[in-house]
C-alpha cells in the first residue's frame, strides 16, 4: 500500500500516521496474507497465534465490518517462518510456545545475524557463537564446537 493513497483516506489516517513513523525506522511491515505465503501457514493459523501472542503484531488496524488488519514486523515475520518450520518438524505448539518464552526470557534474538537453531527433532539449540549452545527447551547451556562451513568456503576462496 502507498502512503500517498493512504493518507487520502480519512479512514486510513491512522494507518498513514504509524506507517510514517515505523517507516522512518526502516522497518518494512508485512501483510497477513504476504506473512501466510512466506511461513507456509494459513490467515486462520496467523490470526490464532496473534490471539495467543505467540506472535505479535507491529500495528492493528480495525476495519469497519471485517476482521482487523493486522502488520508485522521483520523479526515477528522470522519468528513466523521459525515456528511454522518447528511445527511442520513435528513440534506441538505448547513446545513451540515454550521455545518463544525460553528465547524472550533469555534476550535470544532471531533476527540477529550469524544466529541459528538447530534441532535433533526432540530439543531446539540455539546458538549465536562458536563456542556456545542453549537447549531452549531445557534451557542448558553447553559448550560445544560449531564450524561454520561458509567461513571455511571464504577462506579458501581466499587464498585461491
Amino acid at each position: 500500500m502507498r502512503l500517498a493513497a493512504a493518507a487520502k483516506s480519512p479512514d486510513l489516517r491512522l494507518l498513514t500516521r504509524k506507517l510514517s513513523d515505523i517507516q522512518g525506522i526502516g522497518r518494512r511491515l508485512y501483510t497477513v496474507s504476504e506473512l501466510t505465503r512466506l511461513a507456509g501457514m494459513t490467515r486462520k493459523q496467523a490470526v490464532y497465534w496473534a490471539h495467543i501472542h505467540l506472535l505479535t503484531p507491529a500495528l492493528q488496524i480495525p476495519a469497519r465490518g471485517k476482521n482487523p488488519a493486522y502488520f508485522y514486523s521483520s523479526e515477528e515475520a522470522i519468528r513466523a517462518l521459525i515456528f511454522s518450520e518447528l511445527k511442520r518438524c513435528g513440534f506441538s505448539l505448547r513446545r513451540i510456545k515454550q521455545v518463544a518464552r525460553n528465547l524472550q526470557k533469555d534476550g535470544m534474538r532471531l533476527e540477529k545475524a550469524g544466529s541459528y537453531l538447530l534441532t535433533d527433532g526432540y530439543s531446539v539449540y540455539y546458538a549465536d557463537s562458536d563456542h556456545e549452545v542453549v537447549d531452549i527447551l531445557r534451557r542448558h547451556r553447553q559448550l560445544l564446537l560449531l564450524v561454520p562451513i561458509q567461513e571455511q568456503v571464504r577462506k579458501l576462496r581466499e587464498v585461491a
